[in-house]
């Protein structure tokens, strides 16, 4: 969602170790001299040299052909397989390593290799065991216990994660890659306060290296120290390898636009599409991007919904500027998730509204465009629109009001149901996000939290909480509280229906996930609940500018809640 960590933010401190592909080839070499003398080794040689050079496709050519001569070679398959993941190909690189496995499961330097392509496909319970097996055979490898922590904080163990690096500090100390690594693993728990010692002893400790550099910018984001994140940001960008600039481009995109630079921060935030950024998606559409500067007047466009339901209800406010620019000779057509196509045809009658496909191909989410009435010659991402629609605070204004439209009928019945025989004010309320583990649930507070709130004589509470959450509505019925669950509505995926009982509230509060968005969106007021003091979607401000109206409750420390709750129920009071 769009209070959520950076996407990728995590992992991409440990770029210089995930794509050492390229440091191999040095360490190789006595490896590849042990072939002299057999048939296999001139092509393991010359696909040795291959990887030195990054010409991963020679790389394979060379290595297929040790394997035409010895279909047994273990290092003929590794080199394959470091160099399918050199060029991006994770699933054959996965197939290579696994049959230099078979054949050599005690090589440490495979092993790490497994572990590094495990975290790439998003397996970081995997990789966490192959590189456990590796730094038991290597126990004194800062470099295997920095990933092995990795791989465990990537799987919410993050007691385990700070106990692998506490072990390896109390016997090199002066590590920078393992104090980066601790700061990284108290960061993923939300303590940014914390994260910065660390990372700023590893800076300490390695000037001149700008993994910590780049990771000290996330906490300083978090921290709401934006001309600090941005200046980290700036340092790195000068020093990291090119694959490795999307990453921290998006941070200070994120910084940016916090800070209410707008038109700079979407410039940025375009890295998030960059193919060397780890979660980039790839878009299957047809005709040509979209670019800020191109002239939409009579132009036949195709915008492609992105990053998850919330941001695709946020960035919907875009699409009535699109719509003015297209102008009478233009067509809009619109790929959105699934469950938004019934909302989103309602709300912009004008464009053709359809469900984009989508799926994962080699760890990557691949968004596919369906196929419209009328092919588009131009397609933009929807956060792209940005770029152009929304460069500074006064053109993200819209006299328009709400943005989305629910379906009038199917809020008159809620209405009716809600305000039946009671004069009480009805708000919704929604506590969480589908994913609420490991370092996401920094961005909730605990359902015990609401107790007071929904304790508030004069109020009836709704509950628009979506996926399971049976055990807190028993907890609320335990206190006493009003909670009125009666929908039978599957607020998950019948997001029309979800839209119409939010329209039928007078107040929704919630955290920063796709019903608050929506309630927004359709504006009704919406209060949002925070966990830190600022994030980029507020763009500078005290609120959601997106939508009409809005309120931030936003906590002014690391997981201290009890002031928002107080200001919240103080300010229900006055509603």
């Amino acid at each position: 969602m769009s209070d959520s960590n950076p996407p990728g933010s995590a992992t991409a401190a440990e770029g210089a170790v995930q794509r050492e592909w390229t440091g191999h080839a040095r360490r190789l070499s006595a490896a590849v001299e042990r072939y002299a003398g057999l048939p296999a080794f001139a092509p393991l040689s010359a696909s040795l040299a291959a990887l030195a050079a990054e010409d991963f496709a020679e790389g394979v050519r060379h290595a297929g052909a040790a394997l035409a001569q010895d279909r047994d070679c273990a290092l003929a398959w590794r080199l394959t397989g470091l160099c399918r993941e050199g060029q991006g190909e994770a699933v054959s690189a996965l197939d290579a390593y696994q049959s230099a496995y078979a054949l050599a499961p005690a090589d440490q330097d495979l092993l790490s290799d497994l572990g590094r392509l495990a975290m790439t496909l998003k397996l970081p319970q995997v990789a966490a065991e192959f590189f456990a097996k590796a730094l038991a055979l290597e126990p004194q490898s800062a470099s295997l216990a920095s990933q092995l922590s990795a791989a465990l904080r990537d799987s919410h163990a993050y007691g385990a994660a700070a106990e692998v690096l506490r072990s390896a500090l109390q016997t090199d100390t002066g590590n920078p890659l393992l104090w980066n690594a601790l700061g990284s693993v108290v960061l993923q728990q939300g303590d940014a306060a914390t994260a910065l010692v660390f990372l700023d002893q590893a800076a300490a400790l390695a000037p001149d290296w700008p993994d910590p550099v780049y990771t000290r910018a996330i906490a300083r984001l978090e921290l709401g120290d934006f001309p600090g994140a941005q200046a980290d940001c700036d340092a790195v960008l000068a020093e990291v390898r090119p694959e490795q600039r999307p990453s921290v481009t998006f941070v200070r995109a994120q910084a940016r636009l916090a800070a209410g630079d707008l038109a700079r921060g979407w410039v940025d935030y375009a890295a998030r599409l960059d193919p060397d950024y780890a979660d980039a998606p790839h878009f299957a559409c047809p005709g040509r991007p979209w670019r800020a500067e191109d002239d939409l007047s009579g132009r036949r466009l195709l915008v492609v919904g992105e990053q998850g339901l919330g941001d695709e209800i946020m960035f919907a406010n875009m699409i009535p500027r699109v719509l003015r620019a297209l102008g009478e000779d233009g067509r809009l057509t619109l790929a959105v998730s699934p469950r938004l196509v019934a909302l989103f045809a309602r709300s912009f009658p004008a464009a053709e509204v359809r469900a984009y496909q989508a799926s994962t191909v080699d760890g990557r989410a691949r968004i596919a465009a369906p196929e419209f009435q009328a092919p588009a010659d131009l397609w933009a991402p929807i956060g792209a629109l940005c770029e152009r629609f929304a460069r500074d605070l006064p053109s993200l204004a819209d006299p328009g009001g709400a943005v989305l439209k629910a379906d009038p009928a199917r809020v008159a019945h809620w209405r009716a149901v809600l305000g039946a025989g009671d004069p009480r004010p009805v708000v919704g309320l929604t506590w969480k996000s589908r994913k609420t583990y490991g370092d996401r649930l920094k961005q909730y507070p605990p359902f015990e939290a609401f107790a007071g709130l929904l304790r508030l004589p004069g109020v009836r509470f709704v509950n628009l909480q979506y996926g399971d959450c049976g055990a807190e509505l028993e907890q609320a019925r335990a206190w006493g509280a009003a909670l009125w669950d009666g929908s039978g509505l599957d607020l998950m995926n019948d997001i029309d229906g979800a839209a119409a009982l939010s329209a039928a509230t007078d107040l929704v509060i919630g955290v920063g996930n796709a019903s608050t968005n929506l309630a927004a969106a359709l504006g009704v007021p919406a209060w949002f609940i925070a966990p830190r003091a600022a994030s980029w979607p507020r763009l500078g401000t005290d609120r959601h500018p997106w939508f009409p109206d809005t309120r931030v409750f936003a906590a002014a420390a690391f997981n201290d809640w009890s002031d928002v709750f107080e200001r919240l129920e103080t300010s229900l009071r006055a509603f």
